[in-house]
């Protein structure tokens, strides 16, 4: 049976939503998309409750379908971990509390994600490496409890794991590099799982390119997907020129089509991930 949402893709100044429903296993079509001028600055600022409020009234238009939600803050933590391979995701949250604790101040400030990695042959079988991401709680929080939506939102996560997960079905490798304005990232996945992830705050374009430079040089890959706000064309064309690798952009999966009004939408940074978080959402048993 086919699921419908609406995933939104909430960036430090855009918010990025996408009408989405499922057309087999890690399939489906684009019905609807549109990009409004507002992102987690402005949800978190002065008049960030009314900002959140024009969102709730922005997706009640679909009449209660489900919500998904793509967080996408300037910068994240990262904390490599290792974690019970049987564990809930409830357990995983609060092992995730308890390393806050140790790694941050303020906990009670903080979200986090875990990411499960690739398993290697010489790990012990009944641990799991994990990568804990975390992240300001607000204004995510807020988005979560504001009325209207508080009903509607399935699921919430930081963008990573969704762009992993669209090599869920396949053993085929895909090799992301991402480069944000205070971050960049080169992660390589297969099967749904990363199998390698590197993360890097950066204070400039310097910065941003010579991890890029760096991570390229050593990665066993000939094609790398390139997406984030920051992956401009002279930027591309520097670090293009320093590495061997063929750059290209990161688009929708071959298995997403588009209809309605969604023809023709320009594939941003911001679709790309809502239709990521889409697909992850659909593609998860209901419940």
């Amino acid at each position: 049976m086919s699921r419908s949402l609406i995933a939104c893709a909430i960036d430090t100044g855009t918010t990025t939503i996408v009408r989405f429903k499922s057309a087999g296993q890690s399939a489906g079509i684009m019905t609807d998309c549109r990009t409004v001028r507002y992102g987690l600055e402005a949800m978190r600022g002065p008049k960030g409750a009314k900002t959140i409020g024009k969102l709730a009234a922005m997706l009640r238009k679909w009449d209660k379908e489900p919500v998904a939600i793509s967080i996408s803050p300037e910068s994240i933590r990262t904390l490599p971990a290792w974690f019970p391979a049987t564990a809930s995701s409830e357990l995983r949250d609060r092992l995730g509390r308890i390393e806050a604790g140790f790694f941050l101040k303020n906990v009670d400030e903080w979200s986090w994600d875990s990411m499960r990695l690739a398993p290697r042959m010489d790990h012990p079988k009944e641990l799991e490496e994990q990568v804990i991401m975390f992240y300001p709680a607000e204004p995510a929080r807020s988005i979560d409890e504001a009325p209207g939506l508080d009903r509607l939102i399935v699921a919430k996560a930081l963008h990573f794991e969704p762009i992993v997960r669209l090599t869920s079905g396949t053993s085929e490798p895909m090799a992301v590099l991402e480069l944000e304005k205070e971050y960049a990232a080169f992660f390589i996945s297969r099967a749904g799982r990363a199998d390698y992830f590197r993360y890097w705050p950066v204070k400039n374009e310097n910065e941003r390119e010579f991890f890029a430079i760096k991570e390229l040089g050593s990665a066993l890959a000939s094609i790398v997907k390139v997406t984030g706000l920051a992956a401009d064309a002279a930027s591309m064309k520097r670090i293009a020129a320093a590495s061997a690798c063929r750059l290209e952009p990161l688009g929708l999966p071959h298995q997403v089509s588009t209809a309605g009004d969604a023809k023709g939408c320009a594939v941003s940074t911001g679709v790309v991930r809502a239709v990521s978080m889409a697909l992850m959402v659909v593609s998860s048993p209901p419940g």
